[in-house]
């Protein structure tokens, strides 16, 4: 007796007065069955809709629903060049201002100035040294002296020219009184005259001498043959 007409003997059919669906699954115990999902590959994902059904699906965040295996690439969501997995804020890019650049998060460098003389490090050319404000470079943010005062540039400051509204000639001739000046010369015409005259004179004197000899040599001469 097949009461349900499925085939399988009453005796032997599970459900008698339902038929068998020949499906494939438990096809012998006369029960209406559904045919189950095939996952060939096991990876949770039924032959139908998988892409690589002989494959198993690699979770991993990447087409995790296709079915295939595949390799998680480097992602940067944001384009900030910071993987995602590194990224706290994988969704908003990084504002690269030289404050806290490696977490991937945009945010606003906080204003700096470790040595406290008001201006910040990003501008501060000695970040670790105070500015010393005296009139001179202020803004460097570096510790510094007023130079002397050298008002013709000579090189000489002005406390110790003589003349410092006029720039030394640097001439080897008092080069440190700070004035202008010429260096003196002596004239060689002068002083060959000179010389020249000299000669004369003693030339003269010697003639002389010879002139009175000779005429005390002829007077005696004289005074003898008288």
């Amino acid at each position: 007796k097949d009461t349900d007409n499925d085939g399988i003997d009453d005796k032997i059919d599970q459900c008698p007065t339902q038929a068998e669906t020949f499906n494939g699954i438990e096809d012998s115990d006369g029960c209406p069955d559904v045919t189950a999902p095939k996952d060939t590959d096991n990876d949770g994902i039924d032959d139908k809709i998988d892409q690589c059904p002989t494959q198993a699906e690699t979770f991993n965040g990447i087409e995790d629903s296709d079915g295939c295996p595949d390799v998680a690439t480097l992602q940067d969501s944001d384009k900030d060049g910071i993987i995602n997995s590194a990224d706290l804020c994988p969704r908003s890019p990084e504002t690269f201002n030289g404050f806290e650049d490696s977490d991937g998060c945009p945010d606003n460098s906080p204003v700096i100035d470790t040595d406290g003389d008001l201006i910040i490090d990003t501008l501060d050319q000695c970040p670790t040294q105070a500015e010393t404000v005296n009139g001179f470079q202020d803004s460097d943010g570096c510790p510094d002296v007023v130079p002397p005062t050298d008002t013709d540039g000579d090189g000489i400051p002005d406390s110790i020219d003589s003349c410092p509204t006029q720039s030394e000639t640097v001439n080897g001739f008092q080069d440190s009184d700070g004035c202008p000046d010429i260096v003196p010369t002596t004239d060689s015409t002068l002083i060959s005259e000179s010389k020249d005259d000299n000669s004369l004179l003693q030339w003269t004197a010697v003639i002389a001498s010879v002139i009175t000899a000779v005429g005390a040599i002829g007077a005696a001469k004289l005074r003898k043959s008288s």
